[in-house]
């Protein structure tokens, strides 16, 4: 009964392990076309996101706890 369950363990562990491999594949072929693309378009991508993400005000003072 013990070796059963030390398999299905064992088992369980190693499929949980390949659909976490399987996502980060997933998720390295998406940055690495995202780094492709920034490559290609990198002035006009970051012409964009000046545009999307204004720079912080320099002058704006900062809270202070008392």
């Amino acid at each position: 009964m013990a070796n059963t369950n030390v398999r299905k363990s064992i088992q369980t562990k190693i499929e949980s392990l390949a659909k976490e491999i399987e996502i980060l594949q997933l998720e390295l072929k998406r940055w690495e076309k995202i780094a492709a693309d920034y490559e290609t378009n990198s002035e006009s991508i970051d012409l964009i996101l000046s545009i999307q993400i204004p720079e912080k005000a320099e002058g704006k003072a900062k809270r202070v706890k008392v």
